[in-house]
């Protein structure tokens, strides 16, 4: 995220968006009631327009005051709605309503009545998060590969299948299976471009990871030198979960929410699972470790915090006081998914409490 403008007297911020993560944490940041200001696509009619029921596009700047906010990583786009507060008159009556659809490359205006310490930590951490390595992970099988982008936040699948044909349907097994290879190949050298990952870590169970990494050395050679190859014994989806829990490629990742989402879940889950008295969950006992200052890790779900932000806040702020450390997971996330069926709240205590 590139931040042009910090003006917190009069509680404004402008910044563009760079990437998908800063529309993650944005869907974090802009609350209900905030104002938003942007250029966007209007449909406006005119008075012949309307006698012929036909409208023009047009690019305007609007402000809204937000009512919603809704993060679609699958079409990689914030969708923030409200009632429209400024606006070209002449061509949009104020008080209607309309949706920003947020991207890459979008500039936009953030004014509050007040950035709360949990804004400006999220605000920092997005302009931090385009510095951060990224890490690309690839299961492969034959004729089936599975990659998975390391990001803030969270972990972006894809698959990839391919029919190669049996051991003993010869008839154009090598052609096919080099195809295969050229495609995941393809894919794996343009992620490289457009993200930039720090490293590819390569695993799967048999032998089919060798067989494409000597590949990968004779056609894609800038491929092959960033390439680490791992076994694992996990299928799909599953091996890239594997890999993720493993103490080498944690430090790897330190650094990434996405990592601490999966690394501070399952140490909660440990001590739920040991019945240690040091993992707890749901709210009522979140607030009673919070008076004691008992709370060493406190872990929320994005939409959680989104759903209870005021109430949560003042969690926060008394956990950061006793110099207890906070972390929001993303939701869509297997970490986030695990924590929300445990109602979204959680923490690691200090101390054993009742």
């Amino acid at each position: 995220m590139k931040v042009f403008r910090k003006d917190f007297k009069h509680g404004i911020v402008k910044l563009q968006v760079e990437n998908l993560d800063d529309l993650w944490y944005l869907n974090s940041i802009i609350k209900e009631n905030d104002l938003v200001r942007t250029q966007t696509i209007r449909r406006i009619k005119g008075k012949n327009d309307l006698l012929r029921g036909e409208s023009e596009r047009l690019t305007v700047t609007l402000t809204i005051k937000v009512e919603k906010a809704e993060f679609q990583p699958d079409s990689k786009v914030l969708r923030i709605s409200g009632i429209i507060e400024e606006c070209p008159e002449d061509l949009v009556s104020i008080g209607s309503h309309h949706t920003f659809n947020v991207e890459k490359n979008t500039i936009l205006t953030i004014k509050k009545e007040h950035w709360f310490q949990f804004d400006l930590e999220r605000l920092k951490e997005a302009e931090k998060s385009s510095l951060r390595p990224k890490l690309l992970i690839v299961v492969i099988e034959e004729g089936e590969a599975f990659t998975g982008l390391v990001r803030d936040s969270g972990i972006q699948y894809n698959d990839f299948s391919k029919s190669i044909g049996g051991k003993y349907d010869t008839k154009g097994r090598k052609e096919r299976k080099e195809e295969f290879y050229h495609e995941v190949a393809d894919f794996i050298n343009q992620t490289v471009k457009n993200e930039g990952p720090s490293a590819i870590i390569l695993a799967g169970v048999g032998f089919e990871k060798e067989l494409f990494y000597k590949f990968l050395s004779e056609k894609y050679p800038d491929i092959y030198k960033k390439v680490v190859m791992e076994n694992i014994g996990s299928h799909g989806r599953s091996g890239i979960n594997e890999i993720m829990k493993r103490d080498v490629i944690n430090k790897l990742l330190d650094s990434l929410n996405a990592a601490k989402d999966i690394q501070f879940v399952n140490k909660l889950l440990e001590h739920i699972g040991r019945g240690t008295g040091l993992g707890i969950y749901g709210i009522n006992d979140i607030k009673l470790a919070t008076d004691i200052n008992a709370i060493e890790l406190l872990l929320l779900t994005d939409d959680a915090y989104s759903k209870q932000r005021e109430e949560f806040e003042s969690i926060m702020n008394s956990v950061r006081k006793s110099h207890g450390i906070f972390h929001i997971v993303n939701h869509e996330s297997e970490a986030g998914t695990q924590l929300n069926s445990l109602g979204g709240v959680a923490a690691i205590l200090r101390f054993k409490i009742g």
